[in-house]
């Protein structure tokens, strides 16, 4: 032997099955961390590109512009785009509905490729011409046939009171395109059409002639320092501001808005949970090469005993170790490597083969094919990193087994080990099944083995069930606001009856309504609300407001605001929340100045109650249907008092909320005949609302489970690889118990037990801390660590598919050990 590199070698061909099962290990990490290396740049920018669809290719949108503030814009050297667009004017299409029409100055099929999606023709060139949404031609009672005209009634107004009255006009237009339907603005109660290029000049007088401008900046670290510098050097009115927040999150941008800054736990929170995944992912592999290679060192320990009596060095062992260890590396991280590109390849093949093309904002497969290409360029970084992790964590594995092989003691190791059993707890008890109970003591016997088997499995388990989780924080629409209830059903001429809510809270299909009564008071000369009294004192160009909720929607509303005594005093009709105006100075002149604070008592139409809550700034306020919020004072009280105070008992808006098996055909005939019966309602559906947004996500969601299905099946393999080599490392014992008369199918149940015990206690174990990780994981979407549901679903998958492997793992070995002599069991050098 001229080195021990030579002897490292000869190890490994004369234990074959042994190394085998190393190699193999190395090869599934090599796998796992080159398919999700690949996959990264991929999920990354099919977030980003769901995140356009969402919100358009802008970081952020300045409004109300005038020129001399779009020229600076466009010659500020900090941005890499400027591009800006007119709201030509809105129509109502019904009380919870209406369109917007924006001539857009801009490429905007690049910068809102969702709203500028055609059907048929084309886009608006020139002035006058106009393209509409399918479903806005229906709202309308057009046909939409290309080439008709189009008369609409606008209103144009502008925000802060820069001119008093809106400016409304009538206008003809010649339709030219028509769009796809578009309902991720139903919430918000609006919708989009565009006109074509010189349309606001035409039709709008120059004193209404105002841009909204959207921006990205050339620097993304600086995105918040650049806004904040432009805010105060053009002078832009703090609500002029609006952040494009899901393409921002998927960029991840830092951003202040409303004065919530999302670059400091929420990051945070989402860094974490990507690291401890990740951590998680290596750790599993790492413990299935530790574990295999603790095992062959222990078996080989009077080998390594007799180099150390011949003169063999401390180090000289050390090298032996971990040196097999990366020959073993060589042949299997290229394999390793190989083979992880192709299943990359294939998962991504199969989970876009799945959708249309036009989920990804591409008309074909070849366009398809390309953005994947171009978001997976990076690919040789990725596959040189997935090769030195893996090395890496090879070599620490290896580590602590080439620390026992060096340290061992000749005559020790050469005496062979001996043993003295210490038996606890010597209590006569009745075997009631021999193989089980043979099992729990062979896992007692070698209690270190045991542990670092279950810890194998243990990291496998939590990974499934944190990567489920994880998978979540990929969707760019969790970003966007959320509405309550599936339906809005609206009237705000006579009202809906009490009787009418009753009915539909007991409809089968519903679980909940959420029911919403609205008065607004104007104010005469001396700023009091005519036809209240209040003892309120308002302030110029305000108005007052009061707003009554039933138990649901306040549940909804306030349930995280207020404590249980408060949430009862509020339903009970006992106390209020207010709403203050947003404050705002025109000129010289400061209106929304009334502030009343939390603690206080009010006095409404002869009752006093206390306050409970004070809103103000940017947040929640109210209002039915798209009317969108009137600045003055709101007062929140609950269904029970809003009729003693304001003389009205039916309701503005109703929210009906589906139970999940609903017959959604059935209640929509319902919410048809009430509207027959009660003229002047209108029924928003958010169904197409919740589909496109679950559609923006579908790419990402398979492709992720693409991913975990691989990292599961790479998990079942190392926990089969662990059991088989558990088992195969003793194929000597299996003999001696074989020759002393133990039958071949009580040899079976006592593995088999063994193994059902190991997956047992890995998915326990594996269960409890993979919650854990969900915990962290959802903080990273909630940017507040607390306590999340249960994954029931994932945890039961993860405990049948554990102890399926293992029992699997256990059956492999047996079967072909089972066939052996008993002799040839008992001499096996492996």
């Amino acid at each position: 032997m001229k080195s021990y590199r030579a002897l490292a070698l000869k190890e490994i061909k004369a234990q074959k099955m042994t190394f085998t099962l190393i190699l193999i290990a190395i090869v599934l990490s090599t796998m796992m961390t080159a398919v999700i290396g690949q996959s990264a740049g991929v999920l990354s920018a099919m977030r980003q590109q769901q995140a356009i669809t969402l919100g358009g290719n802008r970081y952020a949108t300045f409004l109300q512009m005038n020129q001399e503030q779009v020229a600076a814009l466009q010659n500020d050297s900090r941005l890499s785009f400027v591009g800006e667009y007119v709201t030509l004017g809105t129509t109502e299409l019904n009380p919870s509905l209406s369109l917007g029409l924006k001539e857009y100055q801009e490429d905007v099929a690049a910068i809102y490729p969702t709203i500028s999606r055609l059907k048929e023709g084309r886009l608006p060139e020139a002035p006058m011409e106009i393209a509409l949404p399918e479903d806005v031609l229906q709202h309308l009672g057009l046909e939409g046939n290309l080439g008709d005209p189009v008369s609409l009634s606008l209103s144009k107004a502008l925000r802060h009171n820069i001119e008093i009255s809106s400016y409304d006009f009538t206008a003809d237009f010649t339709l030219v395109g028509i769009l796809e339907s578009n309902y991720l603005n139903y919430t918000s109660g609006g919708v989009t059409g565009v006109v074509g290029k010189g349309t606001a000049a035409t039709l709008l007088p120059e004193n209404y002639l105002y841009y909204n401008v959207d921006i990205r900046t050339t620097d993304k670290n600086t995105f918040q320092e650049t806004v904040n510098d432009l805010i105060s050097t053009l002078g832009v009115h703090e609500l002029d501001t609006l952040y494009n927040v899901p393409y921002l999150d998927a960029l991840g941008i830092s951003y202040d808005a409303g004065g919530s800054d999302t670059s400091s736990q929420g990051f945070s929170l989402m860094l974490v949970a990507g690291i401890m995944v990740g951590l998680l992912l290596l750790l599993a592999a790492g413990l299935v090469i530790y574990n295999i290679l603790k095992i062959a060192v222990v078996q080989r320990i009077k080998q390594y005993g007799t180099l150390r009596a011949i003169g063999g060095e401390k180090r000289q062992l050390y090298f032996l170790v971990t040196g097999q260890v990366l020959l073993l590396c060589a042949i299997g991280i290229p394999i390793g490597l190989l083979l992880g590109t192709l299943s990359a390849k294939g998962i991504l093949t199969a989970a876009t083969s799945l959708v249309s093309p036009e989920i990804f904002l591409v008309q074909n497969r070849d366009e398809l094919n390309l953005l994947i290409a171009e978001s997976n360029s990076g690919k040789g970084i990725f596959l040189l990193a997935s090769a030195l992790i893996t090395l890496f964590f090879a070599f620490v594995a290896a580590i602590p087994a080439a620390q026992y092989a060096a340290k061992v003691s000749p005559t020790v190791a050469m005496a062979g080990r001996s043993i003295k059993i210490k038996r606890r707890n010597r209590k006569t008890k009745k075997i009631r099944n021999f193989e089980a109970f043979y099992a729990r003591l062979n896992l007692k016997r070698n209690r270190g083995r045991t542990a670092i088997t279950i810890l194998s499995l243990v990291m496998s388990i939590t990974v499934f069930i944190a990567l489920q989780s994880f998978s979540s924080l990929l969707d760019a629409s969790s970003a966007m606001p959320d509405h309550l209830g599936d339906y809005s059903v609206v009237n705000e001429y006579g009202g809906i009856s009490s009787s009418e809510l009753a009915a539909l809270e007991a409809n089968e299909n519903v679980s909940a309504v959420a029911a919403e009564q609205f008065s607004l008071y104007h104010l005469d000369e001396q700023y009091h609300p005519i036809g209240i009294e209040t003892s309120i004192t308002l302030g110029v160009s305000e108005c007052f407001q009061i707003v009554g909720l039933n138990d649901r929607w306040i549940e909804d509303e306030f349930a995280q605001r207020l404590s249980p005594e408060q949430m009862e005093q509020l339903k009970a009709g006992e106390g209020c929340v207010i709403r203050n105006p947003i404050p705002m100075q025109i000129g010289e002149e400061h209106i929304g100045t009334t502030q009343i604070e939390a603690g206080t008592h009010i006095t409404v139409a002869g009752k006093e109650f206390p306050v409970l809550l004070s809103l103000d700034g940017y947040d929640t306020y109210f209002s039915v249907g798209n009317n969108g919020f009137t600045n003055g004072v709101q007062v929140l009280v609950s269904d029970r008092l809003y009729p003693q105070l304001t003389g009205i008992e039916t309701y503005a808006e109703l929210r009906p909320i589906l139970s999940a098996d609903a017959d959604r055909g059935a209640f929509d005939e319902v919410l048809d005949q009430l509207c027959q019966r009660i003229p002047g309602s209108t029924v928003i559906s958010y169904e197409q609302t919740d589909r496109q947004l679950t559609e923006s996500f579908e790419q990402i969601r398979l492709l992720a489970w693409g991913l975990i299905l691989f990292v599961a099946l790479i998990g079942l393999l190392n926990i089969i690889n662990t059991v088989y080599t558990n088992i195969h490392t003793r194929i000597a014992e299996i003999g001696m118990q074989r020759a002393i008369g133990m039958s071949t199918g009580s040899l079976f149940k006592v593995f088999l037990w063994e193994g059902a015990y190991y997956g047992l206690f890995a998915a326990v174990i594996g269960s409890v801390v993979g919650y854990i990780c969900t915990t962290f994981v959802e903080a990273a979407a909630t940017d507040t660590i607390q306590l999340v549901a249960i994954p029931i679903i994932p945890i039961a998958e993860a405990t049948v598919l554990a102890i399926g492997a293992c029992l699997l793992a256990t059956c492999i070995p047996l079967r072909r050990i089972s066939k052996m002599s008993i002799v040839n069991s008992i001499e096996a050098v492996e």
